[in-house]
């Protein structure tokens, strides 16, 4: 465990520094191949290596489309080595918006998965010149100009020597948000805001030495990253990867890794609630949830269906993949928790003024250590300004904090739905909806209304082998919501669209065309408003 006085600000001086300590202690499991504290040191230096080879320097960015793999974080480490800045970029992108990651990054090398190839292939930016690795097998014979290699090569290349360490405010990497209001944002994260982090997650996780942390969520995100990678390092333990997430063989997978911490998103929450009962929902060692999000109605059901205990948490990439956190001896139904030492919060409201306790506003926050948040929005100055008004961070998301500084969250600012005078949010809606016994999942937006502001409208993915109509969903919802909440649209989809973060997208769901959709004021169902 992270002893008193034992210290990190940068993450070359972390591997170096725990693999000292750990030596063949198993730092990192993966589905085909373990790596121990010394083999990812040893292997780090030489990806470094080989990146120095290949005509890498301090500053460079080395973009990497991976899976989760071991590779991944050999490559993590050994760009940090560097001094480097590595790039992740998201699995699922093609075409376009891939092209437009690589073009806006410019990186000077990029580490590809095989079965990722020719999806780069097909995206790559025209001209300069850019040295790229595959992972996984041999080099195709169509090398870009820069040249092209395999990860072996980036292991045995190059003579192995120390760099100077990053500083803690250098960069590390540039993660890209989603951009769904406009082109995705690369955001600029430093050494010392990951490594502060995921210190303080591990602080709040109720860790023990041997605990093991599992996640299925992809690496190229800093979930996966701070909350499972480094919190481990940190702490002398083990991380463990899934390649992605499985809802059917999740508690299997999490004992088979001798998992005693898992990470969780809310849409994962909901998808393992709604799995059919098991012998194996209480048949691991799991003994921690950390959640990004948990639906309230069924916070102690999951607790006790499988044995675990849920810590939620809130984050995002800029302000950190965790930013409250409950404490662990003090938890709160329903809430995200209390602020991080290393942030100031607060709630507002459209004029940056305080609002009362249990008032809706907008979560903002701001860093009261160096460097322990993002440093910009790569190659854009404006944005950057904008997201940083009145000296204050902010989130785009609805809370309320409560008299004791508890935070809950209500829902992201953008999707909360103005209907008849009144706001309300997705949030309310769905966990309504998900109650009823036949329904695995919902995701609700507001569409156009023909008398002005917005409907609400409801996307619906039944429980495999059940039959709802959507007069009963309606009847359901006016029974159990305000009026002014109940769907005036359903409807009923095979499977809700997802990022590869398990994220719903409610931007392709507003954008769909063509399904049945059915409505309430036409099958002349009257809402109760008392």
């Amino acid at each position: 465990m992270l002893e008193p006085g034992e210290e990190y600000h940068d993450l070359a001086s972390l591997i170096r520094g725990k693999a000292r300590k750990n030596g063949d202690r198993l730092a990192a499991r993966f589905a085909h191949r373990d790596l121990s504290y010394r083999e990812l040191d040893g292997a780090s230096d030489q990806v470094a290596s080989g990146l120095r080879a290949g005509g890498i320097g301090r500053g460079d960015r080395v973009a990497a489309l991976l899976y989760n793999r071991p590779e991944f974080l050999e490559l993590w480490f050994g760009v940090a080595k560097l001094g480097a800045v590595l790039v992740p970029l998201n699995t699922a992108l093609k075409g376009e918006l891939l092209r437009y990651e690589l073009t806006d990054s410019e990186p000077k090398g990029v580490v590809v998965d095989a079965d990722l190839r020719d999806t780069y292939r097909a995206a790559r930016p025209e001209g300069g010149s850019v040295h790229e690795w595959i992972v996984g097998r041999e080099a195709p014979a169509d090398s870009p100009p820069g040249g092209a290699g395999t990860f072996a090569d980036l292991l045995a290349g190059g003579e192995r020597r120390s760099e100077e360490p990053p500083r803690p405010s250098d960069p590390c990497e540039i993660l890209y948000t989603s951009g769904t209001t406009g082109p995705p944002k690369g955001v600029l994260i430093p050494h010392e805001k990951v490594l502060r982090t995921s210190r303080e997650i591990g602080e709040r996780s109720r860790l023990d030495p041997g605990s093991v942390l599992f996640t299925g969520l992809p690496l190229f995100h800093c979930n996966a990253q701070e909350m499972t990678t480094v919190t481990a390092l940190l702490n002398d333990l083990t991380a463990a990867f899934d390649d992605r997430f499985h809802a059917t063989t999740f508690w299997e997978t999490a004992q088979r890794f001798g998992a005693t911490h898992v990470s969780l998103l809310i849409s994962m929450i909901n998808v393992l609630y709604k799995q059919p009962d098991r012998t194996t929902d209480r048949a691991h060692r799991v003994r921690t949830a950390l959640t990004a999000g948990t639906t309230r109605a069924v916070w102690r059901e999951f607790e006790q269906r499988f044995a675990v205990t849920v810590i939620e948490l809130y984050g995002m990439t800029e302000c950190g993949c965790t930013t409250l956190m409950n404490p662990p001896s003090a938890i709160r139904v329903g809430s995200v928790g209390t602020p991080l030492s290393f942030v100031e919060a607060e709630v507002v409201d459209d004029l940056d003024r305080p609002v009362p306790a249990n008032e809706r506003g907008e979560l903002v926050v701001r860093p009261r250590a160096p460097f322990t948040m993002f440093l910009g929005y790569h190659r854009k100055p404006e944005e950057t300004v904008q997201s940083w008004q009145n000296l204050w961070f902010h989130t785009g998301d609805y809370v309320t904090r409560d008299p004791d500084g508890y935070y809950y969250f209500v829902d992201r600012k953008k999707d909360v739905i103005r209907r008849r005078g009144e706001n309300l949010a997705p949030y309310d809606v769905e966990s309504a909806l998900n109650r009823h016994p036949g329904v695995f999942e919902s995701v609700v937006v507001g569409v156009p209304s023909p008398l002005g502001e917005e409907d609400v409208k409801a996307f619906v993915q039944l429980r495999p082998g059940k039959h709802v109509s959507a007069r009963e969903l309606f009847e359901f919802s006016n029974e159990q919501l305000p009026f002014f909440m109940v769907p005036r649209y359903i409807e009923f989809i095979e499977e809700i669209p997802r990022t590869a973060n398990q994220k719903a997208q409610r931007f392709v769901l507003r954008q769909r065309t063509g399904g049945e959709v059915h409505d309430r004021d036409a099958m002349g169902i009257v809402l109760r408003k008392k």
